[in-house]
């Protein structure tokens, strides 16, 4: 980010935790806009259609690439530096001016540059910096719809000022979404000043407010957070509403007070925190819009299910099972099935448990759970033990999924294998896609530094083109060639014997890796080397701030998982601008390869130097679960000079396979939605 020259600059209050107030809850009439339209449900395309479909994204994409934007925004910003001699009231008095412009004029594109133009003096008056012309081009693609791909470290976070501001100016509400708390509350709070000189409120989603100010944040012109934040509460809410909730049934709600004859409970209108799905900006987009679609969300509740005894049980006896004699594991698709040899086995156990036992297929689903719990699940990888209770890890960023729990039993086997206390079965009471979720808002748009690859899927599904930025300065890092190693261990030591190395000479390191026990196994063995370090993972989310913010300091070395891969800003210190920049070193290659280009976007920021290198074995994750295993077979045979070009079409193959299968499970997930909802013939939570 360029520093403003040294100007006169008003005082301004200071920032306040956003969405800190004491106003009143909203009214049932913020309900009106959003119910007087219902959203579309487009049916996912098939067939020829799918051709169509990708034509038209090209179309799409080409064309809003050659828009002429870089003139565009240079106008912009010499309008902006027009502006720096306003006052303070001739600057109220303008902002003003093109709100009402904004409002009666939306699709004049003279009323957007000035919108975008006070922004970017609103940002260099409360901020203290001035936007670059490349940022004023990404907020012009999402104010077109479209998904901005910015490279990492050009400023994402400030840039959705422009695009939020301009539309919270009708007065309907704007979700602007990102990967995790942490990071919306961060946002939130950054951008509040410059929110609030352009006369827009701000509100933040955090766990465990109450619904009266979940409510309130609703109803700020801006609202951050989570996009779990967002589309569980649209959950909830679904469990209040009539199955179709219309301004017919709201304006009954309010006269009469009492429950609808089609599920609606009494007094819903009050009960719903959220006004509606007009706009959403989405941060990291290829994370929320394509890697976190690949499962539903699910809105549970306690059901009946087999008594804690029974999944104790089935975890003793899945300990007397044997590996490939009992059962057999598919480590690719993540199933177990037993064998034979293994039902004949379990049926002379049966016999002398509790009656329970004697139906053979509920017998054969409990230990199946319980082999699965041991094979398939992985403490301190899929999940860890926080006062005793299991927490599922997303293995995409790294993060603690609080409150979530595996289905179909999973999560209760886990619990016996782990020995604590038997948690209930959930059943589902309400259930939405992340397709049909994002397709609710009129307006979508997003931003992220890894969209390229996923462009297509971002149109078929969502309507929005993949615009690609220029980066405001050259990219500076530097990348080493993968070392490829036979085992993970020999992989672990010469990580560690090369972060000493680089650490010896005062350089910072940042070392990623993709598991909480690979994450504390390096760190043991950088200990041992009299190397110390700083740990991020799923155990230290509170510490995450303070290790962020010293990770780029003189021999500073960090290890983390995906926590630090999007999102974070590794600030450099003149001196270690000067000793070459941030060191990244990768542990494994992950299933796709714009998470690796996460992690080494964490280096080169701004025209910063840096330099990345991977350090990958025929073990990892991806390999065993993805790769041609003849070709995994000539990798491991081959001498350490002759694995490069192998090692390079080993992992090519298998990012390529393991980016394929995802998306089919993500056509999957939209396919269920929309057969659920033919073959049901009538409307569901």
């Amino acid at each position: 980010m360029t520093a403003a020259p040294a100007s006169p600059t008003p005082a301004f209050p200071a920032p306040r935790r956003a969405g800190e107030s004491n106003a009143p809850t909203p009214s049932p009439e913020r309900l009106w806009p959003s119910l007087s339209k219902q959203p579309p449900k487009p049916r996912p395309p098939e067939g020829a259609d799918l051709f169509g479909e990708w034509v038209r994204g090209s179309i799409a994409r080409w064309r809003a690439a050659h828009t002429g934007d870089r003139d565009r925004a240079a106008r912009i910003c010499r309008r902006s530096d027009e502006l720096e001699a306003f006052s303070i009231a001739a600057f109220a008095d303008a902002v003003e001016r093109a709100r009402e412009h904004a409002i009666l004029h939306r699709r004049d594109p003279a009323a957007l540059d000035e919108a975008f133009a006070l922004g970017r003096e609103t940002v260099r008056r409360t901020l203290g910096f001035k936007l670059h012309p490349e940022q004023v081009m990404g907020a012009l693609a999402m104010a077109r719809g479209c998904v901005a791909e910015m490279a990492t470290g050009e400023g994402k976070t400030v840039t959705a000022i422009l695009p939020a501001a301009w539309l919270a100016w009708r007065g309907r509400g704007v979700h602007v979404m990102t990967v995790n708390d942490y990071l919306a509350d961060r946002d939130a709070i950054t951008t509040e000043p410059a929110y609030r000189l352009l006369g827009v409120t701000v509100g933040a989603l955090r766990d465990k407010q109450e619904r009266d100010q979940r409510a309130r944040m609703y109803a700020r012109g801006v609202t951050y957070g989570a996009e779990k934040q967002f589309i569980f509460d649209l959950l909830r809410d679904r469990t209040h509403t009539p199955l179709r909730a219309t301004t017919g049934t709201l304006v009954l709600d309010q006269l009469t007070g009492e429950a609808s004859i089609d599920g609606g409970v009494a007094g819903w209108s009050k009960l719903v925190v959220q006004r509606g799905h007009f706009a959403a900006i989405v941060d990291e987009a290829d994370s929320i819009l394509i890697d976190e679609a690949v499962t539903p969300a699910i809105l549970g509740e306690d059901a009946e299910s087999p008594a804690a005894e029974h999944y104790n049980l089935a975890a003793e006896i899945a300990g007397t099972l044997e590996r490939n004699r009992d059962y057999d594991v598919d480590t690719r698709r993540r199933r177990c099935h037993l064998t034979d040899a293994g039902r004949e086995r379990l049926t002379r156990l049966a016999e002398r448990l509790p009656p329970f036992w004697s139906g053979p297929r509920r017998r054969e689903e409990l230990a199946v759970r319980a082999v699965e719990a041991v094979e398939l699940y992985t403490r301190d990888d899929d999940y860890v033990v926080r006062e005793g209770k299991i927490v599922i890890v997303d293995r995409s960023t790294g993060r603690l999924l609080e409150g979530r729990q595996w289905q179909l039993g999973v999560h209760q086997a886990v619990e016996a294998k782990e020995r604590l206390e038997i948690t209930a079965d959930r059943r589902t009471v309400a259930r939405l896609s992340y397709q049909r979720f994002f397709q609710r808002y009129p307006f979508l748009a997003g931003m992220t530094g890894t969209a390229k690859e996923v462009a297509h899927e971002l149109w078929r599904e969502y309507r929005t083109p993949v615009v690609r930025v220029p980066t405001h300065k050259p990219i500076s890092r530097t990348h080493g060639p993968d070392r490829v190693f036979t085992s993970e261990r020999a992989k672990l030591e010469a990580v560690a014997d090369r972060a000493a190395e680089i650490h010896a000479a005062r350089r910072p390191v940042l070392i990623g890796t993709r598991s909480v026990e690979t994450s504390e196994a390096l760190a043991s063995l950088l200990q041992d080397r009299g190397t110390p370090c700083r740990v991020l993972n799923a155990h230290r989310e509170t510490e995450e701030a303070e290790i962020i913010e010293k990770a780029g300091e003189a021999g500073a070395v960090t290890v983390a998982t995906n926590m630090a891969g999007r999102g974070t800003d590794i600030k450099l210190t003149d001196e270690t601008r000067a000793l070459g920049g941030l060191f990244v070193i990768a542990t494994e290659r992950h299933d796709e390869a714009r998470v690796d280009r996460q992690l080494f976007g964490r280096a080169g920021r701004q025209g910063d130097p840096g330099h990345a290198e991977a350090y990958v074995a025929a073990t990892d994750c991806v390999i065993e679960r993805f790769a041609i295993p003849p070709l995994t077979a000539i990798v491991r045979t081959l001498p350490p000079a002759l694995r490069h070009l192998p090692a390079r079409a080993l992992w090519w193959q298998a990012q390529k396979t393991a980016a394929a299968r995802h998306a089919v499970a993500r056509r999957q997930t939209t396919r269920y939605d929309a057969w659920g909802e033919l073959a049901m013939h009538h409307e569901t939570r």
